[in-house]
């Protein structure tokens, strides 16, 4: 399992041509988004990858801007949780290159450089730090016509490269890279287990951001009667300086989506419908239960609801449209707290 595990770590980020292929193109070196060009494809979606050697090997992979758009995270699972890990993609200021730090679950890490060698594709060269005898790693990775990251990693035995089997990423976005639970472990008197983390696993949904906002803590009030209005919450975090704006929000599930927020200025409270809801930079907008604010959503149809979510869709001024999965809760506050 543990030869499972580290080739699915060194392919945890690949995307690449043939091993000998040359460095492509590169956008200007430079700060922010846009030099981070050739990753474009990838970041804000999930891949599920499926094991080359073994289909039962299951990787899924969520790739995402970092740093508020000044470097590129990728993290990924095996097997819904048997392991996994996080990178982070960086981009050299001396060298202008594609360096990259992965943290896994295994109690190992790496590091290494990813080369762009053509529209879509890179080359990874990865060394393994906490395991003896480990050597040199490269992946490979080439995205066909029919959208597949038919990704492949190599191992150096003696002059040569060889192959040590791939993944096959398709896009999946309900795909959630889940991380592994701290359990238990056997030490002490008799190896009796000692608990190492007892709290109740959090809720855990589908990662979704639209450039540098990430939204989390995504629930829904549960309703079965069509035609009422129902609330809906979300956290919305900014990782860029610059302040965005939530101007619409609209689902299929309802005739209409208003962002309404409690005025209590007056005698007695009334409900605003605002035209748009700042998202301060380096900041957060808490749509939360509780809270003035929340999503109305007007002539709800729970019919339209699938597997207990209800997909919506958030535009912002500057950082544009994304759609995001929002789960279905019978308590309002006590699905917002599950998260933590």
């Amino acid at each position: 399992m543990k030869r499972i595990l580290i080739t699915a770590a060194a392919l945890s980020l690949a995307c690449a041509a043939p091993a000998a292929a040359q460095v492509a193109a590169l956008p200007p070196p430079g700060a922010g988004m846009t030099a981070y060009a050739p990753f474009e494809h990838l970041v804000g979606r999930s891949w599920r990858g499926t094991g080359t050697k073994d289909a039962s090997v299951q990787d899924v992979q969520r790739w995402d801007w970092a740093v508020g758009g000044h470097a590129v995270q990728v993290v990924h699972s095996v097997n819904d949780g048997a392991y996994a890990g996080e990178t982070i993609i960086f981009r050299d200021k001396d060298s202008g290159a594609y360096i990259f730090h992965y943290f896994t679950s295994g109690g190992f890490h790496s590091t290494g450089t990813i080369r762009p060698t053509g529209p879509g594709a890179f080359e990874v060269e990865e060394t393994i730090h906490g395991l003896d005898g480990f050597p040199p790693m490269r992946s490979t990775i080439v995205m066909g016509a029919d959208g597949v990251n038919r990704s492949r990693s190599f191992k150096r035995e003696g002059d040569a490269w060889v192959e040590q089997g791939g993944f096959d990423y398709r896009e999946d976005p309900g795909a959630v890279a889940f991380m592994p639970r701290m359990g238990t472990s056997a030490t002490g008197d008799g190896d009796a287990p000692v608990t190492l983390m007892s709290a109740p696993a959090p809720r855990r949904e589908a990662a979704a951001s639209a450039g540098p906002l990430d939204l989390t803590r995504r629930v829904l009030r549960h309703v079965d009667e069509p035609g009422q209005d129902v609330a809906a919450y979300v956290l919305i975090r900014n990782g860029d300086p610059v302040a965005d704006e939530l101007i619409s929000v609209s689902c299929a599930c309802a005739e209409r989506v208003e962002l309404h927020r409690i005025d209590r200025s007056g005698p007695r409270p009334d409900m605003v419908s605002d035209p748009a809801w700042s998202v301060p930079g380096r900041g957060e907008l808490a749509v939360r239960p509780g809270s003035p604010l929340h999503f109305m959503l007007i002539g709800y149809d729970p019919a339209k609801a699938r597997d207990g979510r209800v997909p919506l869709t958030l535009t912002f001024r500057t950082a544009g449209t994304v759609t995001a999965d929002f789960a279905l809760t019978d308590d309002s506050a006590a699905g917002w707290a599950a998260f933590d």
